[in-house]
This record gives structure tokens, C-alpha cells and sequence, in this order.
């Protein structure tokens, strides 16, 4: 069912890069990011390219499932492209994983090394953090310092979509995959509409992002993704500033006793450590309480903050 009015949803979150990516209308377009980011010819994705499964294999009971967000397979490559769209400690190792059991599952499949395909993944980035470069498209070898590549097949690129927005907008860039990258991070549906109105190659790209944001599945989807981000920020901030506070008070008081010099200096380190940590805990707590003066569930509550049912009941 679609909505008259409705806000775009785009393609930085993953449900939404699936689904005009995997598209049928979409192909053409898929083709062209592929073929401008890593020089495959446009020919042999056009008469190769199949979408594969992208649940990785587990290795063991105890590991976890990985599941990609879209993973093509063409004669020679197998190519995995993923929507980054926010940034944290080990999400770069996370994709080294990947990359790491597409090609053990490309073993199994036929054990000899010397026919192994090429594995490529291309990570669309909504964040940059390789500051202050500026390149919208950063590319990854194994080799050494001299630039002698190593024998393993094997490609990284990561698009880098803030500096795709900086040159399409500051520095007026507005072809080649600067301007087809752009459509990915659009929010604003006249400007959607606009930029598929002056780019007939975006045109069913623009339509399948309109399409998506107007059901109403995708916009509750939406809505909630967005407000638990908003309650994981407002957790963060929340924490910090406490823990800032406290990191200050305990500094003085501790420079007092021992000379404001040295004192602030191993007070603000302790204090941050142990402040931010109680904080963030009073954050989660403030959270939560506000949650239930909204009357909503326990187990919603808890997914949210990250408290146990037992400590939320206790706050009650």
C-alpha cells in the first residue's frame, strides 16, 4: 500500500540498497557503478552477472551467521557489495571476514587454488575514515611498500559518500560515478526528482528509491530504525556528559590534594574512564524510565537500552 506523502528513504540503509540494487529495472544501473569502480567490462556483467545466496557459511556451532548485503557472481569474480552506513570499532575486521568467507566457501566449492575467481567487495561508506583524503573512491591490494603485489586475489574498494556529496555539490561534479553514486544519498524528494529528471540512465533508479519510501511496510521499517538510533544517541550523549561531569569534579578534587597540575591530569583520566562508564548506566536508566512512562513493553525497553528485564521491573 503507498502513501500520498511520504519522505524518501535512502539508499544508505540496507534494506532499501538491497532492494533497488537487486531490482530487475535496476540492472543497467548495477552494471555501471560495478564497471566504473573496478574496470570489469560492462560486456561480460551484462552476459555473466547472477545474484548469489548471501548467507556465508558457518565454520562451527558457535559461530554466528554472516549475512551479506548483496553478493554477484560473474565467470571469473565474485563481487560483494556492502551499505556501511555507520561507523564502529571493528566493522573494517567484520568486512575483512567477509571477504574471508566468500573465498573459503569459493574453496570448497572446487579446491584448486590455481582456478580460484578473484573475490572483489566494494563497501559503499556513509562516513570517512581516512580524513583528510578526499578521494570518493579508495582502492585496496595486498602488497609492499615498493607497490610489488602479493599472488592472493583478492580487491577492496571502499566509496567514500560524504566526498561523493562534497564533489557533486561543492565542486560541481556531476557526471560519471559522481553522479550516479549521489542518487544513494538522496533524502529530499524534489531533489530526487530532479536529479532524475536531468539523468535519464538514474531514471529507474529515482522511481524503485520513490517506490520503496511510499509503502508503508518500508516507512514503518524506517520510523523505527530511526527512533532506536535516536534513543542509541541520546544513551551515548547522555553517558558522555555525565561522565565528562564527573570526570571534572573528581580532577579538582584530586588536583586539590595533590597540585593542579598533576591532580587534573590523572583525575580526569581516571574520572573519564570510570565516569563515562557510570554515565553512559545512568543514561540507559533515565532511557528506560522515560520509556515507561510511555507504557512501553519490557522486552522493547530492554532491546532498546541494553538493561536486563530484572534491572527495568526494578526501575518501575
Amino acid at each position: 500500500m503507498l502513501k500520498s506523502n511520504y519522505k524518501v528513504i535512502p539508499m544508505t540503509y540496507d534494506k532499501i540498497f538491497k532492494s533497488v540494487l537487486t531490482s530487475k529495472d535496476t540492472r543497467n544501473y548495477l552494471i555501471s557503478i560495478i564497471n566504473e569502480i573496478t574496470g570489469i567490462p560492462k560486456e561480460v556483467l551484462k552476459d555473466d552477472m547472477k545474484f548469489k545466496n548471501s548467507e556465508m557459511p558457518v565454520s562451527g556451532a558457535s559461530e554466528k551467521k554472516k549475512i551479506l548485503d548483496l553478493i554477484v557472481d560473474i565467470k571469473d569474480c565474485v563481487i560483494n557489495l556492502e551499505m556501511n552506513k555507520y561507523y564502529y570499532e571493528g566493522l573494517v575486521d567484520r568486512n575483512h571476514e567477509y571477504i574471508s568467507k566468500i573465498r573459503e566457501a569459493l574453496i570448497k566449492e572446487g579446491d584448486d587454488y590455481s582456478y580460484l575467481k578473484k573475490v572483489i567487495q566494494i563497501n559503499f561508506d556513509d562516513y570517512n575514515i581516512y580524513k583528510p583524503d578526499k578521494r570518493a573512491i579508495i582502492k585496496f591490494e595486498m602488497m609492499d611498500e615498493t607497490g610489488i603485489k602479493e599472488g592472493v586475489n583478492i580487491e577492496s574498494y571502499h566509496v567514500i559518500l560524504p566526498n561523493v556529496k562534497e564533489k557533486y555539490y561543492n565542486e560541481g561534479i556531476k557526471d560519471g560515478i559522481i553522479g550516479k553514486l549521489v542518487i544513494m544519498m538522496m533524502e529530499d524528494s524534489k531533489e530526487l526528482e530532479k536529479i532524475i529528471k536531468e539523468n535519464m540512465e538514474l531514471r529507474p533508479v529515482g522511481k524503485k528509491i520513490m517506490e520503496l519510501s511510499k509503502d508503508e511496510e518500508m516507512q514503518g521499517w524506517y520510523d523505527e530504525e530511526e527512533h532506536q538510533r535516536k534513543v542509541r544517541n541520546s544513551i551515548i550523549s547522555t553517558g558522555i556528559r555525565k561522565g565528562w561531569n564527573k570526570a571534572v569534579k573528581e580532577g579538582k578534587e584530586q588536583g586539590l590534594k595533590e597540585g593542579i597540575k598533576q591532580g587534573i591530569k590523572q583525575g580526569k583520566t581516571q574520572g573519564i574512564k570510570e565516569g563515562i562508564k557510570e554515565g553512559i548506566e545512568e543514561g540507559k536508566k533515565e532511557i528506560a524510565i522515560n520509556m515507561l512512562n510511555k507504557n512501553m513493553d519490557v522486552k522493547t525497553i530492554s532491546e532498546v537500552t541494553g538493561l536486563s528485564k530484572e534491572e527495568i521491573i526494578k526501575l518501575k
